[in-house]
């Protein structure tokens, strides 16, 4: 159990976003005590000691919690139901190539060659699946900031018998911009992919 960097305003604003009954808030593999803002990683309970995507990350969930909490206060989590791409948000181009290498390529790598874990995952993490492509899911991170995941197992060309590669795609729900700023939109991404490829470890019993 990891204690975040959160004021009571902070936990507070989330409790009422979230439901003011709730006394926890659960989210990508996670409970977010709201009284005290222990954070409990719910996939890796039983490891010791847990892994982490890098050194600063919890420092960057309080910001990143902090920020939306902050804006969601205000702007209801409601979402638009229209799927976009990261360069259609505000300065999006300029974080769209590493997205794609960070986030993107990422997937690919992930589930590209074993796609049905890509639905395991989405169970495990308690999202949604959808019928884009071969597979695809849908991942909240956050309510209103919705991750749609969609995936094309590798297929062959008729005309000269060669063999496509996996790929995929990541899009979003309109209303995310409501809540944060592309470079968050961009962070939160990369770090719920990390948190499929945990959740994917649980599933081979590594966790």
């Amino acid at each position: 159990m990891t204690l975040l960097n959160l004021t009571s305003k902070t936990l507070n604003q989330i409790a009422e976003i979230t439901g003011k009954s709730e006394k926890n808030f659960h989210f990508l593999g996670y409970s977010l005590n709201l009284q005290t803002g222990d954070l409990q990683d719910i996939i890796q309970q039983n490891t010791v000691p847990f892994e982490t995507k890098d050194s600063t990350m919890y420092e960057q969930l309080s910001e990143i919690l902090t920020k939306y909490a902050h804006s969601a206060i205000t702007n209801k989590p409601v979402k638009a139901s229209k799927l976009v791409n990261l360069k259609d948000f505000s300065g999006g181009y300029a974080y769209e190539n590493a997205f794609y290498h960070r986030v993107v390529e990422t997937v690919v790598k992930l589930f590209g060659n074993c796609p049905s874990e890509l639905i395991l995952v989405t169970t495990i993490l308690c999202g949604k699946i959808l019928k884009y492509g071969d597979y695809s899911v849908e991942l909240e991170t956050l309510p209103g900031i919705p991750l749609t995941f969609i995936l094309w197992t590798a297929t062959t060309e008729d005309e000269n018998d060669e063999r496509l590669p996996p790929s995929a795609k990541v899009l979003f729900d309109e209303s995310a911009g409501k809540f944060l700023n592309v470079e968050d939109i961009s962070w939160i991404s990369d770090f719920s992919v990390w948190r499929m490829s945990i959740a994917q470890k649980s599933l081979k019993g590594k966790y």
